[in-house]
C-alpha cells in the first residue's frame, strides 16, 4: 500500500494531523497532556520517539514499563498483522539515514531556498527517495493504527521539529493543522542550558533557540494562515480556559468542558512519550518563572544583543524591575 493511499484511507478525506511546532522546553508536553483529554484526539506525544533512552527502563505515561504496557504490546501485534516490523526501541519514524552523507541531507535542519531545492531534488531521486518514502510510510501506518486503537479521528504529533513538519507538509498526505507554541526566549534558554544531555551554556542555548525560531518561520511560509494557530506558554498557564477554547475552535472540534487549571490525567487512558510530567495523576498549571532568578544581568544583555528583537516579534516585551541586579520580567502580548 502506498503512503498516500494509506493516509487517505482508501479515498476518504485526509486525516487531520495536529502538529505541535516549538523549540524544546516550551511547554509542549503540558500542551500534549491537555489535548489528550479530548476523546477525538489520538496521540502518543512525540511520534519521532528519539529521546526515550534505554527502553527496558522507560515507563509509559500509564505508569507501566513500556515493554509491559498492553497498549504498546497491542500496537506491536497490529503492526505485525499489517506487515510492519515494530519495536519500542526503534520506531523508525525519525527522518534520518544510516549513511553519513545521506543523513547530512535528510537529517539537516530547515535551511534557505537554495538548499531546500537541492534537498527536494535528492529526496525525489533514487539516491534518497527510497529511504525517505519508507519513513513516510512508516509514520502513516503507525498514525492509522494508533488512531484505530485509541478511537481518535485526529492525530496529534508533539515532535516539535520544523524539519519533520516540512516533510509531512510536502507529502500532501495529511490535513495539517499546526499549533505554533512559543515561550519567552530567555526562559527557554535558561531551561535548555540546565539539560544534562547534550549540555550547552547560555550563549549556546540562545543561539539554538534563535535558530529553531528561524526554522519555524521558514516552514510556516509553506502553510496557509488557516493552518497555523499561534499560542504562548505564558498565556496557556495564565488563562488555560481561554487558550484551550481557542484551540478547540481552531481544530473544529467540540470543546471539552472542564477546569483546565487543574486536570485529572487519569480520567482518560493515555500512552504518551515525553518528560516526567506525563506520568502524573493530576496537574495544576502554573508558570515556571525560575529563569528570573537564574539569568544574570550579563546574560540578559547577551540575549538582547543576539535575540531581543526576535523575541519581541513573537509578542514579548521587557520592562525593568527594581532590584535583583537589574533583571527584567516578561510581559507577553496577545
Amino acid at each position: 500500500m502506498s503512503v498516500e493511499s494509506n493516509c487517505n484511507r482508501e479515498g476518504s478525506a485526509r486525516r487531520k494531523l495536529v502538529y505541535i511546532l516549538s523549540p524544546s522546553f516550551s511547554g509542549s508536553t503540558l500542551l500534549t497532556m491537555l489535548l489528550a483529554q479530548h476523546p477525538r484526539i489520538a496521540t502518543i506525544g512525540e511520534l519521532k520517539a528519539t529521546a526515550m533512552g534505554p527502553t527496558n527502563e522507560y515507563v509509559c505515561s500509564c505508569e507501566q514499563a513500556i515493554r509491559s504496557c498492553p497498549f504498546w504490546k497491542t500496537l506491536k501485534e497490529r503492526c505485525a498483522d499489517a506487515g510492519v516490523s515494530f519495536d519500542v526501541s526503534d520506531f523508525g519514524t525519525h527522518f534520518e539515514s544510516s549513511g553519513r552523507l545521506k543523513d547530512r541531507v535528510m537529517g539537516a535542519q530547515v535551511r534557505g531556498k537554495l538548499f531546500e531545492r537541492v534537498r527536494k531534488t535528492l529526496l525525489d531521486s533514487p539516491v534518497l527517495g527510497t529511504t525517505y518514502r519508507k519513513i513516510l510510510q512508516r509514520n502513516a501506518r503507525l498514525i492509522e493504527l494508533i488512531c484505530e486503537l485509541q478511537g481518535g479521528s485526529l492525530f496529534l504529533d508533539g515532535s516539535k521539529d520544523p524539519q519533520r513538519l516540512m516533510y509531512f507538509q510536502r507529502s500532501g498526505n495529511w490535513d495539517i493543522h499546526v499549533l505554533r507554541l512559543h515561550r519567552d526566549g530567555r526562559a527557554q534558554s535558561n531551561s535548555r542550558r540546565q539539560k544534562t544531555r547534550n549540555p550547552v551554556d547560555f550563549p549556546g542555548a540562545v543561539a539554538e533557540w534563535r535558530g529553531t525560531i528561524l526554522q519555524m518561520d521558514r516552514v510556516c511560509q509553506s502553510l496557509g494562515p488557516d493552518q497555523i494557530h499561534t499560542l504562548q506558554y505564558e498565556r496557556l498557564c495564565g488563562d488555560p480556559q481561554k487558550v484551550m477554547g481557542d484551540i478547540w475552535r481552531f481544530l473544529d472540534v467540540e470543546p471539552v468542558e472542564q477546569d483546565w487549571s487543574k486536570v485529572d490525567l487519569r480520567k482518560r487512558e493515555h500512552h504518551i512519550l515525553g518528560n516526567s510530567m506525563r506520568t502524573k495523576d493530576k496537574i495544576k498549571i502554573s508558570m515556571d518563572t525560575k529563569w528570573r532568578e537564574r539569568v544574570s544581568k550579563e546574560e540578559l544583555e547577551l540575549f538582547e544583543r543576539e535575540a531581543g528583537e526576535l523575541n519581541r516579534s513573537l509578542g514579548y516585551t521587557t520592562e525593568p524591575v527594581s532590584g535583583i541586579s537589574g533583571r527584567e520580567h516578561v510581559t507577553p502580548q496577545v
